[in-house]
């Protein structure tokens, strides 16, 4: 059986626009994965939410905008564009728990709160989650991890190192 890879990061992390960080490293995670375990299947939200929103991006944004600016949210009445965004937030929170392993990318110590609920949708269905960052003293990064590494190198070489168990399930 193929062994499905999850991509979880920083896209928003405390900006207010969607999508405002550098997504770079989801390239170098998919590349490490695939050269380490060739036959596996990578699933990279952000890449599953500009195939499906890529046109509509300005209108998302716009969306948001219009929350940031309310003084009171009530989920039952944003507009449709938001819900449908919310939506897919949580169908990423299930894909993560339906994957084998969730690659987690928190750089630097910028904490991001959809990162961390795909992390524990993951954890909670019993996946390993590797997650590359230096906040070791974050509570729910220590929570919701398996493995914590430091860095890309660090992820190469242990899945270079365990990658005969991981990359292949039965």
């Amino acid at each position: 059986m193929t062994t499905s890879f999850f991509l979880a990061g920083v896209m928003q992390g405390s900006r207010r626009a969607i999508d405002a960080t550098d997504q770079s490293y989801r390239a170098a995670l998919r590349g490490t994965i695939e050269e380490t375990c060739p036959a596996s299947v990578v699933h990279d939200p952000h890449e599953l939410v500009l195939e499906r929103y890529g046109d509509r991006v300005p209108e998302f944004r716009q969306a948001l905008t219009a929350v940031a600016d309310t003084p009171v949210v009530v989920r039952g009445r944003l507009d449709p564009q938001v819900l449908e965004l919310l939506d897919t937030f949580h169908e990423m929170a299930r894909l993560a728990a339906a994957s084998d392993i969730c690659v987690v990318w928190l750089p630097g110590h910028e904490p991001s709160m959809g990162t961390a609920a795909e992390m524990y949708a993951a954890f909670t269905a019993g996946r390993t989650v590797v997650t590359i960052t230096d906040m070791r003293y974050n509570v729910a990064v220590l929570s919701c991890s398996t493995v914590i590494l430091p860095d890309l190198a660090t992820f190469s070489d242990w899945l270079a190192k365990e990658g005969d168990p991981l990359c292949t399930t039965s």
